[in-house]
């Protein structure tokens, strides 16, 4: 056997004996099964602890972000819109400090002034367009009630009209009325005059001649009638015409006691 070959068993021996004394130090090292069981359950605990710390963090930093997303928006420059212009509110704008030069100074101011042109003129802008539309308003109310006025007028000169026209006729048809109701008094009243011009002539012609007769007084006893009267004077009942005629009698009703002409022929 050649030394090298000696050797390399001698190396091959000590690792051997190296690996073997290094396994029996790592299981001497090993901890026990309940060692490890109270480890596993001391990690569970502990990893348990961190989970309920981190939900209690992140309820009391939720309100927190909410003030401050809330504090955000409300810093916030609010749009004022105008005739369909955005205008920035100037004490909404925030300032950035910056080491700013001369030249920047100057391009802020510049920007300034522009935004501050701009917001005149949008105002401007606003205003006369604000002032347009009241004029257009007025203007169309004026135009309504100038509308409503001639219509009212017009309503009151027809109604003038229809009442005037009804007016018109009411007099008209009181006029024919009128005419018409005197047209038929005249009527009455001639009709009225004939028939006393005629009933006077028949008296006349029908009254005998009171010359001729000699009148006897007859009181009137009780149950007496004009056709007793006349049976009584004139033997029949042609008598009662003439005893109605010298009375001025329209029926044959006397009454006791009444006195009546009796004519009798001489």
């Amino acid at each position: 056997m050649s030394q090298v070959q000696k050797n390399e068993k001698e190396n091959d021996q000590a690792g051997e004996l190296r690996s073997r004394m290094e396994r029996q130090k790592a299981k001497s090292s090993l901890p026990k099964r309940s060692k490890v069981h109270q480890s596993k359950k001391k990690k569970s605990k502990s990893k348990k602890i961190p989970m309920i710390q981190l939900l209690a963090l992140f309820f009391i930093l939720l309100p927190i972000g909410f003030y401050t997303l809330y504090t955000y928006l409300q810093d916030r420059p609010v749009p004022v819109v105008k005739s369909d212009q955005v205008v920035f509110r100037e004490e909404d704008t925030e300032s950035i400090p910056t080491t700013a030069t001369s030249d920047d100074l100057k391009e802020k101011d510049s920007a300034k002034a522009a935004a501050e042109k701009e917001k005149e003129e949008a105002e401007e802008k606003a205003k006369a367009q604000q002032e347009a539309e009241e004029k257009a308003k007025a203007q169309q109310e004026a135009e309504e009630k100038a509308k409503a006025q001639r219509e009212a007028e017009e309503k009151a000169k027809a109604q003038r009209e229809a009442e005037e026209k009804a007016k018109v006729q009411q007099e008209a048809q009181e006029a024919e009325e009128k005419a018409k109701a005197q047209q038929i008094a005249a009527e009455k009243a001639k009709k009225a005059e004939t028939e006393k011009k005629k009933a006077a002539e028949n008296d006349k012609a029908a009254k005998p001649d009171k010359e001729g007769y000699k009148v006897v007084l007859h009181t009137v006893q009780g149950e007496e009638t004009l056709f007793r009267i006349s049976m009584n004077y004139y033997k029949s009942q042609e008598g009662i015409a003439l005893i109605r005629e010298w009375n001025g009698l329209n029926g044959n009703e006397i009454s006791k006691g009444q006195v009546l002409k009796i004519p009798i022929k001489k």
